[in-house]
């Protein structure tokens, strides 16, 4: 269920994220009712969050404590040491509460350093009862995920037939406080990875801004056998256009086209930024993973990631979610998608609209994510010929 927990669109989106799996522990309810219905700035967040995580973690509550340690460090600047104190508390967490599973970590090569990777191996019974799935899924990170956070989305598939790899690519989670920067040729470290688990085909399922990231991927990686935006981004700059009134996005439009004279639209964003916690933590965000210095630069660095380069190249069976309240995708961008998609051997979109399915309209589905995994393993353990003749919608 999706709680409008603040009024404030993006922080309860972050809210709804760590908070869900971990609302049925003793005392919270109240507490997220009456703490932060109260809450108006992200050093707010960041100080429940840090007071949460400590209490939790000193009860020995290692799976809460790690969800409440990746929200207290969620806002801060990668110049503020409390960010890789929380980040290492809640990785240390993370592991302690998975010991119980068949995952490990591990440390793929790629260029002049690495990248930070999860295995969690498939359910033996699972994968005897479901041959037709695919015996691999590598799960795609997004803008500001962490691999812990990206693969405990795998959880909530009712079934898991199918070995899970994911990882921090250039400029995401772990890579990223490494110093590796983002890039666009996303199929180089997908590639690096399958290389270093001796992948030969795999699914691939892209989170959040990874719903860009996978199909970029895909159409440079034949390797890629099944194709899940969850759910569609057709390019990065919508996140920071989307929540603008309808009226001044073309204004924007123009300055992302072209932005010069750079002076003057990093001063306008500078101001922006100011009376916006979303805008500023976007910038924030962007210059962090690119590791560029001005609003005007991250603007053109964003420029890349749209799948206008390649559209119609894709041709692997596709799977796309989207909803109508999505605050980073326009509802509107489906049509692209679609175009973007043309030669998929099969297409299935599922489109919800919040008059009907509030909870399933949000940004990647976060207000029903058993429902949203249980859609997507659905589709994987489908035989292929039922793909093949899928209707597209």
């Amino acid at each position: 269920m999706f709680t409008e927990y603040t009024g404030n669109r993006q922080f309860d989106l972050q809210l709804n994220r760590y908070l869900g799996p971990i609302l049925d522990r003793p005392g919270m309810d109240p507490l997220t009712t009456s703490t932060l219905a109260r809450i108006r700035s992200t050093s707010q967040i960041t100080q429940f969050a840090g007071r949460m995580a400590a209490r939790f973690d000193a009860e020995g509550d290692a799976a809460a404590a790690w969800r409440l340690y990746c929200l207290a460090a969620f806002y801060l600047p990668e110049h503020d040491q409390r960010k890789r104190h929380f980040i290492d508390a809640a990785s240390r967490n993370f592991d302690a509460s998975h010991t119980h599973l068949a995952m490990r970590r591990h440390t793929v090569p790629y260029k002049d350093g690495s990248l930070t990777a999860i295995h969690w191996q498939a359910d033996p019974d699972d994968r005897a009862r479901f041959p037709d799935a695919p015996s691999t899924l590598v799960m795609m990170n997004g803008f500001d995920g962490y691999a812990e956070e990206i693969i405990d989305f795998a959880s909530h598939f009712p079934t898991r037939p199918f070995d899970i790899i994911t990882f921090d690519g250039p400029g995401q989670g772990h890579t990223a406080a490494a110093g590796m920067p983002l890039e666009p040729e996303w199929e180089h470290p997908t590639e690096a990875v399958m290389d270093y688990f001796g992948v030969t085909s795999a699914a691939a399922l892209g989170v959040s801004f990874g719903g860009y990231l996978v199909t970029r991927a895909a159409a440079h990686c034949p390797r890629i056998t099944h194709v899940i935006a969850f759910d569609m981004m057709y390019r990065l700059l919508d996140g920071l256009t989307a929540p603008l009134p309808r009226a001044l996005r073309p204004i924007a439009e123009a300055v992302v086209k072209n932005p010069r004279p750079a002076r003057l639209i990093d001063a306008g964003l500078g101001m922006a930024s100011r009376l916006s916690a979303d805008l500023a933590w976007k910038l924030q965000q962007g210059r962090y993973l690119t590791g560029l210095h001005s609003p005007s630069q991250v603007l053109q660095a964003f420029g890349d990631y749209t799948m206008e380069p390649f559209e119609g190249r894709i041709t692997q069976p596709c799977l796309v979610l989207a909803g109508d309240a999505d605050q980073y995708v326009p509802f509107e961008r489906l049509g692209d998608v679609r175009r973007a998609l043309r030669n998929a051997e099969s297409l299935e979109v599922r489109a919800f609209h919040y008059a009907q399915d509030p909870d399933m309209a949000q940004h990647c589905q976060i207000g029903d994510l058993d429902r949203a995994f249980a859609i997507m393993g659905e589709w994987l353990q489908a035989p292929m010929k039922s793909l093949r003749n899928s209707i597209k919608l």
